[in-house]
């Protein structure tokens, strides 16, 4: 029995609304690198708090845990490099939690002031597009150091 049915088997896709001017988002590797490198500074900041080593309380930027890694804080208790252990405790920190890899406390400072200019260069790429995102700058990270972030933020 045949009900004289057509079948189109290949046909335009039907949609109200008719899109054809579509700009791609340039700027979503700038945001995914920011959005990296936040999370690793935050989570370093983390790992520096949980040893309960450092003589503050809790540390309230980046910038005081630099302090701490170079060995410029004022602690009276430790001889020699003060940083080193700091740097030691960290690096430790950083295989035994995210499984990192070659980060030892000889390079551990590289990689905190690595996440730090990452992300304020992503910012202010970032803050530069808000007209407009249909170009995006050009960011230079060396790979390794974005592998031992993206790990640190989880984003593989």
């Amino acid at each position: 029995m045949s009900y004289h049915t057509s079948y189109q088997l290949v046909r335009q896709p039907l949609s109200r609304f008719r899109s054809f001017d579509f700009k791609p988002d340039r700027m979503s590797v700038i945001t995914t690198l920011h959005r990296i490198a936040s999370v690793a500074i935050e989570r370093i900041m983390l790992m520096m708090n949980n040893t309960e080593l450092c003589k503050i309380r809790r540390l309230e930027n980046i910038d005081q845990a630099l302090v701490f890694l170079a060995g410029k804080h004022d602690d009276d208790g430790m001889s020699g490099d003060r940083g080193d252990f700091y740097r030691r405790k960290l690096a430790d920190q950083m295989h035994v939690t995210f499984a990192v890899e070659g980060v030892t406390h000889n390079n551990v400072q590289s990689v905190v002031e690595a996440a730090i200019v990452l992300e304020r260069e992503t910012r202010k790429a970032l803050g530069d597009s808000a007209k407009s995102r249909d170009f995006a700058p050009s960011v230079e990270i060396d790979e390794t150091i974005l592998d031992i972030l993206a790990r640190l933020a989880d984003i593989f």
